[in-house]
């Protein structure tokens, strides 16, 4: 092995995959045309597998050396050693460029991912996370009417599509008023009426919310995909209760169909649609503002410079938003919590790093949990369902929010 550039060929494909996959999840967050984005996806993909295997050949070509005596013509090492000849060639040097380019992205892309997904600890205003999981897949034997493929979809080993996480986390926002101290909010995202899970998965999923007796319900987009799920309203996101209110926006999947006949139907079933638009809830003497944006697929986003100053800490500012990448919006407004969803926790994760892929701009630095960038808490869920019926190390979930007052470390 006497070219040194063997060595940097193979320390640089981590940089060549990290930033396809930085740029196939910032193409994924934008607001462009479908088909375009599948275009762009399927050359990103592609040069990501290509790129690989064309690296890793050229390293075993480069750094091999088979004896030309065990490579006898006939058997099946001459044509190990012929493919690999084809390989066994000098680097060209716009090829040289792109190498050097990814060996430096290891050390300012790569890495740096790398470090914080090992070094990423809970924020000091998360106080407690309790997670029950509720395996639904007895509710459904047969008969069934979901389709075929769901069926064999959810049978596949380790997926955990059929597999409810119902999180309770307590978290302390800094400036939350005492009058809202226990406050229980339901949030709920990417519910994903297809028609491919049984409607029974989202009915006993809706009931084991209502089990918690919340006092707001925030569903946070991408709540229906196809026009036959309509009816299914009435009996899944229809049915959730909260003392003081259920309340929706849409996502980049909601407007997929006709969003205005949705948007109907779920006010027609008791859903109050905060989409583009804000309102304020008076809670136990407290003026809750809630507020929604769909930003960068529904325009714009709720208004908020008219919004009145805070009144001498008697305000609580909760944003309902599609996608995390809304977090410097609303941290410029002022919110003290801003629920979200979209990227589904990557949807396959690999432990202990978790997820790679994630459809954000911050890639997947906010594909699920609790996170807190001043004066904004932020949370993500992973979704109650996806449009594709597969889930590995990432359960579907739905989560009991509890504001408590903070607590300083003193007292702890």
């Amino acid at each position: 092995m006497n070219d040194p550039y063997v060595l940097l060929v193979l320390g640089s494909i981590p940089g060549h995959i990290s930033w396809l996959l930085w740029l196939g999840n910032n193409i994924h967050a934008q607001a462009w045309p479908r088909r375009l984005i599948k275009a762009l996806g399927f050359v990103i993909n592609s040069c990501l597998a290509a790129g690989s295997v064309a690296a890793v050949l050229w390293i075993v070509a480069r750094g091999l050396d088979l004896s030309p005596t065990l490579a006898t013509p006939g058997n099946s090492l001459a044509h190990v050693t012929a493919l690999l000849g084809r390989w066994n060639v000098p680097l060209p040097f716009e090829l040289r460029i792109y190498v050097d380019l990814c060996a430096i992205n290891v050390f300012f892309g790569f890495l740096p991912w790398l470090l914080r997904r090992i070094q990423r600890t809970d924020p000091d205003v998360l106080l407690s996370d309790d997670t029950v999981v509720h395996d639904l897949r007895p509710a459904l034997v047969p008969p069934t009417t979901h389709s075929l493929y769901g069926r064999l979809m959810s049978t596949l080993p380790l997926n955990e599509v059929l597999q409810l996480a119902v999180q309770t986390k307590r978290i302390a926002p800094p400036r939350l008023p005492a009058q809202l101290a226990g406050l229980k909010i339901a949030h709920l995202t990417d519910v994903h009426l297809t028609g491919i899970i049984d409607r029974r998965y989202y009915e006993r999923a809706i009931d084991l919310v209502n089990e918690a007796e919340p006092d707001l319900v925030l569903l946070t987009g991408d709540l229906l995909e196809t026009e036959s799920c309509w009816d299914w309203i009435p009996t899944t996101l229809g049915k959730l209760r909260a003392r003081h209110g259920v309340y929706f926006i849409f996502g980049n999947h909601d407007i997929r169909v006709d969003h205005e006949e949705t948007r109907r139907r779920l006010i027609a079933a008791g859903l109050i649609d905060v989409g583009i638009r804000r309102t304020t809830v008076s809670i136990r003497g407290i003026d809750v503002v809630l507020a929604g944006t769909a930003m960068p697929w529904l325009k714009p986003a709720a208004p908020m410079d008219d919004c009145p100053p805070r009144n001498n800490g008697r305000e609580f500012r909760i944003l309902l938003s599609h996608s995390p990448d809304q977090l410097p919006w609303a941290r410029l407004h002022g919110f003290d919590l801003m629920v979200a969803g979209h990227v589904h926790g990557g949807q396959i994760q690999f432990p202990p790093l978790g997820p790679i892929l994630a459809p954000s701009s911050y890639g997947t630095r906010y594909a699920s949990g609790t996170f807190h960038e001043p004066p904004t808490i932020l949370h993500v869920g992973r979704g109650l369902s996806s449009k594709l019926p597969l889930r590995l190390f990432c359960k579907p979930e739905a989560t009991i929010l509890v504001l408590e007052r903070p607590v300083s470390r003193t007292s702890q």
